[in-house]
């Protein structure tokens, strides 16, 4: 081995590479990191001083750049990051390396990072493939060193142009073996991958963009272009068959949970069992028994590892028994799959029971995981049948459509189903899943052309929530050519003649959706063409009414709107722009959503107090039952109620008030005393005589007179 030169010979050398240009940089610095560990580093030090002050009289920034990474440790304290940007600016002619330093933003941020910044930006020529998290893969065009501003073309957008500092927030460099990377350099590879081994694909998205659940790898393969959003359903399901061996794969049971890639295949062997005897997270137990489930690894299981899986599901359960319903549910659920006996199921039952969690749980939880609830309740037997059908208004439409579905055979869902849709108001869920399944259900429900009436209310009431989810969802059904047709093969003449007149009739559609469902209808009928005709006279006449109570309500909250809501949206949508980067901006898309909200709510309450006016009912006419009346029924099993008829926006269950627009309403306008109609009941329709029309009483134009309570 050759003997180490000494100090002076290395410091000859040092000093004669300094006389040399363009000076050789990286033998410059191999010299003074030979020369550390003298005098404890001063002559380091030195000699680094020397070259950096070289580089600068040279004007070589890339030199002195690469020096500086170099001796960053030993020179930190000393140069300080405000201090490494001057050195840097010293040595610099270029005006685009100047505009990419000062896009590093040393003394601004940690040093660490403005390295991290200015490496990248230097990287960044003409040519060079980057990835941008909402963009994808790109090829940087051109750098424009006066506006600081860098130009991409992405296969979505050619000459996408971003700041230097939103470069650095944002872009990558693409690396070789990116998923992305291989689709420019070979599309066909990818797409005989996308075809014929989903799997590989999944495993390569992983690698490249790291771990996500299920739902995000759809949204960024579909984003990105690699499986188009009609062909996920087949992918995926081929994907899962790929990997579902894949010992390196873990494939979640819920598309919310994560999919992840191991390094190593997991072994479930008793240092596994060991990690979950002491966990005592409740949903990370959950999952890595479910991980266990999907590796197919629980058949042959000795009485001590089963004893581990039973006494963590045990701890589990006491963790979420009053926090989490959903969890809960989950994990009731796993004690009953795996034929635990504690804790005892008809104690989990109970609880789930208990100021029904289940409906709670249902709200939170997967289909596959509603679904397993809905068995799991079902099995106890005796009366839990009965308990979820008189939960039905308040289910969740996952849980209904699986309660009704499992018990299709069962005469008491098909009355509990009678029952609600004799009621003015039936739940939005129900008359979504009658609309899809109707045939199915096998039961005798009420005619289709009450049903149809109920969908329209839904689609006609102002909604939030899971409701609002199946009024978009009814209106979608009712607006289908198809569906449209099929509906008018089962009704009769008057029947269609009803529907159309009342869909004639209603607000719900805007005005081009409207036209073109009324063309379509018809088409298909085209004698409703007179029911059109003499309705056109009383619709131009028609008066939208309610009483001025009502109204002075409605214009509070449309005042409430306009002076605090909509300000306070602007407001939060303000501060969320402050945040940073408005594609990944969660806060900032959730108040812009809030908002079209807002606006939708705002123009349609506009549209309503233009068309109805305020009235107090006072001298109308009283001899037939109708808006400004009150009408007293004698039913066939004598008992007597009484109804106030009054305006688009009246209601008052305390004193019998109900809006003209109610199916009640309607079947009692134009009737005198004597007169025999059919009214909804509890029970279906149920036949009534009407024992006198009457005018409002006191109590009633007390109510119509009340000052409206502020909005809250």
């Amino acid at each position: 081995m050759d003997a180490e030169p000494n100090t002076t010979e290395t410091e000859a050398r040092f000093l004669s590479l300094l006389e040399t240009r363009p000076l050789p940089v990286a033998e410059a610095l191999a010299l003074t990191h030979a020369a550390t560990g003298a005098d404890n580093g001063k002559r380091a030090a030195e000699w680094t001083a020397l070259l950096m002050q070289e580089l600068t009289e040279a004007n070589d920034f890339h030199g002195l750049y690469l020096v500086i990474k170099d001796r960053l440790p030993s020179l930190a304290a000393a140069l300080k990051p405000a201090g490494v940007r001057e050195a840097l600016r010293k040595a610099c002619k270029d005006r685009l390396l100047l505009a990419l330093l000062e896009a590093a933003a040393f003394g601004d941020l940690p040093i660490e990072e403005s390295v991290r910044r200015l490496d990248l930006l230097l990287a960044l020529v003409p040519g060079t493939l980057v990835i941008d998290p909402s963009w994808g893969l790109g090829t940087v065009r051109r750098l424009d060193d006066f506006y600081k501003r860098i130009t991409i073309d992405f296969p979505g957008k050619a000459g996408h142009a971003m700041s230097f500092a939103a470069a650095c927030d944002n872009l990558a460099r693409a690396p070789h073996d990116h998923l992305l990377t291989l689709r420019h350099n070979e599309p066909e590879t990818v797409r005989r991958m996308a075809a014929d081994d989903p799997g590989e694909l999944v495993r390569r998205a992983l690698r490249s963009f790291g771990e996500m659940p299920v739902a995000k790898l759809e949204e960024v393969l579909g984003r990105h272009g690699l499986v188009p959003a009609s062909a996920w359903k087949t992918f995926w399901e081929a994907a899962r068959k790929a990997l579902k061996n894949d010992p390196l794969v873990s494939i979640p049971a819920k598309r919310a949970e994560t999919l992840t890639l191991r390094a190593q295949a997991e072994q479930y062997g008793d240092a596994w069992f060991e990690r979950l005897a002491v966990n005592r997270d409740p949903a990370q137990i959950l999952d890595a028994i479910a991980e266990l489930e999907r590796a197919e690894r629980l058949a042959g299981l000795d009485s001590t590892r089963r004893g581990v899986l039973e006494d963590r599901l045990a701890f589990a359960i006491k963790g979420a028994h009053n926090t989490d319903p959903a969890l809960y549910a989950r994990l009731a659920c796993a004690v009953s799959r795996l034929g635990f006996l504690t804790p005892p199921l008809e104690h989990l039952r109970a609880h789930l029971w208990e100021q029904q969690r289940f409906l709670r749980a249902s709200e939170a939880l997967a289909v596959r995981d509603v679904s397993a609830l809905c068995a799991f309740l079902l099995a106890e037997g005796g009366h839990a049948a009965d308990r979820l059908l008189e939960a039905l208004p308040e289910m969740p439409f996952s849980l209904l459509s699986e309660v009704l579905s499992s018990l299709r055979d069962a005469p008491a869902a098909g009355e509990a189903c009678r029952r609600l849709l004799a009621q003015p108001k039936a739940p939005p869920t129900l008359v979504c899943w009658l609309f899809r399944f109707r045939k199915e259900a096998g039961w005798p429900l009420p005619p289709l052309a009450e049903q149809i009436h109920h969908a329209i209310a839904v689609i006609e009431a102002k909604l939030s929530g899971e409701s609002l989810r199946m009024q978009n969802a009814l209106k979608q059904i009712v607006e289908q050519p198809k569906w449209l047709e099929s509906v008018f093969e089962e009704l009769d003449g008057p029947q269609r003649r009803h529907v159309f007149e009342r869909i004639q009739a209603s607000t719900a559609w805007d005005p081009t959706a409207h036209r073109a469902l009324i063309g379509r209808m018809l088409k298909l009928d085209p004698a409703l063409a007179e029911s059109k005709r003499a309705a056109a006279p009383q619709a131009a006449n028609a008066l939208r009414q309610t009483s001025w109570r009502s109204l002075a309500e409605r214009q509070l909250l449309y005042q409430r709107l306009i002076e605090v809501e909509l300000p306070k949206n602007s407001h939060d949508i303000a501060v969320a722009r402050s945040y940073g980067d408005l594609r990944e901006n969660f806060e900032y898309q959730a108040a812009k959503d809030y908002q079209r909200q807002l606006l939708q709510r705002q123009a349609e309450m506009q549209h309503d107090l233009k068309l109805i006016r305020g009235t107090d009912f006072a001298g109308l006419p009283h001899e037939k039952a109708g808006p400004g009346t009150t009408v007293r029924l004698r039913l066939t099993d004598g008992s007597q109620r009484t109804f106030t008829i009054l305006g688009e926006w009246d209601r008052d269950e305390a004193l019998n008030i109900i809006s003209c627009r109610t199916r009640l309403a309607l079947s009692l306008e134009g009737k005198a005393t004597g007169d025999l109609v059919r009214i909804p009941g509890p029970e279906g329709e149920e036949e009534a005589r009407i024992e006198a029309v009457l005018p409002l009483d006191e109590s009633v134009r007390q109510w119509i007179r009340a000052l409206p309570s502020q909005p809250h």
